[in-house]
């Protein structure tokens, strides 16, 4: 991703939300839309917000939410890789994505992805 857009739409620092919320969720802001949060925090659920860069540690959530956001998948290296390090864990976590997440997840699992006209 663009040093621009990581500066500007992008989390710098993790984020807790309803700290004594169920389940666990580690969102990977890659320029998600707020009220993402606001429909899991309606829920009851614990959010914890991570840079799209952040290290992902699979003993600190029950699930992983990968968000939208600007940008071209194919440049996302770092976050397909921190998402492929999840997936190889003997203790399988739901995975999900929405828009851009889901062309990650995608791209971690082997796939291609390519802008459509």
């Amino acid at each position: 991703m663009s040093e621009y857009i990581l500066s500007v739409v992008i989390l710098q620092e993790p984020v807790v939300y309803n700290a004594k919320g169920l389940p666990r969720i580690c969102v990977v802001d890659c320029g998600l839309k707020y009220n993402q949060l606001r429909c899991f925090l309606k829920r009851g659920v614990r959010l914890d917000v991570v840079p799209w860069n952040h290290a992902l540690n699979p003993d600190e959530f029950d699930g992983l939410f990968l968000s939208n956001g600007p940008g071209d998948p194919a440049i996302c290296g770092e976050t397909i890789s921190n998402i492929r390090k999840i997936m190889m864990q003997k203790d399988h976590k739901p995975i999900f994505g929405i828009c851009l997440g889901h062309q990650l997840l995608a791209k971690a699992v082997g796939c291609h992805t390519f802008k459509m006209k």
